[in-house]
């Protein structure tokens, strides 16, 4: 039979544990919030796209923005000072990102975000402007993932933000691109 010390050590741990899952669950954009803005929230973002046959009657996503540099989806926009930068972005060093929650460290996925190294994309085809759309309007309904990706990762992040983690995300996958 059990002793009461392990039972309170194994409720710590567990408690511990459901902590350490609700940080990651809200950081990576799990968390939902109140429950009538959540479940509009969630309601607004499961409607099925006009491109699936869906007919959502949101307007269509916004292009990418231009940059100094030119245009979000211009490779050209891809410099070793973009790639810095949206690195300390990802990192949480700038902006107050927190990709590499969901992400890792080095980008090379987890439990809840998926590789961003290894050029294989779950939501799209990988070029740049899709990259810079996808960190600003998130993955609402991800194919291989546990929980949503929020807009910006759940951040307030600047316009040049957005863009230097794109450009950073970007030439983690196309080998040369920034250097």
């Amino acid at each position: 039979m059990p002793q009461d010390s392990d039972r309170v050590a194994t409720r710590g741990r567990a408690a511990g544990l459901a902590v350490l899952f609700t940080v990651g669950l809200v950081a990576c954009g799990g968390g939902g919030g109140d429950a009538a803005g959540g479940a509009a929230q969630n309601q607004a973002q499961t409607a099925t796209p006009p491109s699936q046959g869906g007919d959502t009657g949101a307007a269509a996503p916004a292009a990418p923005a231009p940059t100094a540099s030119g245009s979000a989806a211009d490779p050209s926009s891809v410099t070793p000072q973009a790639v810095a930068l949206g690195d300390s972005v990802f990192k949480g060093q700038a902006g107050g990102g927190t990709c590499y929650v969901c992400h890792g460290m080095e980008a090379k996925g987890g439990p809840v975000g998926p590789d961003l190294t290894d050029g294989q994309w779950l939501n799209g085809d990988g070029s740049l402007g899709f990259i810079a759309s996808t960190v600003r309007q998130g993955v609402p309904q991800p194919k291989q993932f546990p929980a949503p990706m929020p807009p910006m990762g759940g951040a307030s992040l600047s316009e040049e933000h957005v863009n230097a983690v794109a450009a950073y995300v970007y030439s983690l996958s196309h080998k040369g691109a920034g250097s």
